[in-house]
């Protein structure tokens, strides 16, 4: 075992805090990937629409909305949503549809 001698501002040992830390980050984690998940569900994204959302939500810098983020690339907002989740759920779709 090493012996530590630096200890954090608050005199904890190195390893009780990355331990801590760690544990922390990866129950944020779960909380994120639910939430996204959640989202998209609710959303009835296509797997395209998944992979958009996701891409928008994780690793884009963009600060528009999302359908501008969908226009630089080309997509309308009709090409990621599924078939289900055009319907508002009232009576007058099921007698258009």
């Amino acid at each position: 075992m090493i012996n530590y001698t630096h200890y954090t501002s608050k005199n904890e040992h190195p390893e009780d805090v990355i331990y801590r830390e760690k544990n922390y980050i990866s129950r944020l984690q779960e909380h994120i990937d639910s939430v996204y998940d959640t989202l998209a569900d609710n959303l009835r994204l296509t797997e395209k629409g998944k992979d958009m959302l996701f891409d928008y939500i994780f690793n884009s810098t963009e600060n528009d909305g999302f359908e501008d983020y969908l226009d630089s690339y080309g997509i309308e907002y009709d090409d990621i949503f599924s078939e289900t989740s055009r319907c508002c759920g009232r009576c007058c779709c099921e007698k258009e549809g």
